[in-house]
């Protein structure tokens, strides 16, 4: 049953994306898009050096809770408030449909490792 889990991310990721035209372009908020970026690049900038999480709790730290200003509040804030809009309706409708989702689940659902 293990061959349902994946430790392969980009696989996850890119899951449905052939479906959509590599040209077709999309008009959103400017200032919503920068969050986003931005939101990344604080994630980048954490995880991209090991010394910064030494300490499991160090993670716990950075990610804080979706009541605070931390890690985990600006990730929500991005996914679920900033780009809420930015896709087309027929986009949300495959998301909806589940076009774009894997049907192997992150190897971290695995509780059997």
């Amino acid at each position: 049953m293990d061959n349902i889990y994946t430790n392969n991310q980009a696989e996850i990721v890119e899951f449905g994306l052939d479906k959509i035209d590599a040209d077709e372009t999309i008009e959103v908020n400017l200032k919503d898009l920068l969050y986003v970026y931005r939101t990344l690049q604080e994630y980048m900038r954490f995880f991209h050096q090991p010394s910064h999480y030494p300490e499991l709790s160090d993670i716990y730290e950075f990610l804080g809770t979706a009541d605070n200003t931390a890690g985990f509040h600006i990730l929500n804030e991005a996914v679920y408030e900033k780009m809420r809009d930015m896709f087309p309706e027929r986009i949300n409708e495959m998301f909806g449909e589940g076009d774009f989702e894997c049907p192997k689940l992150p190897s971290y659902y695995n509780e059997n490792k």
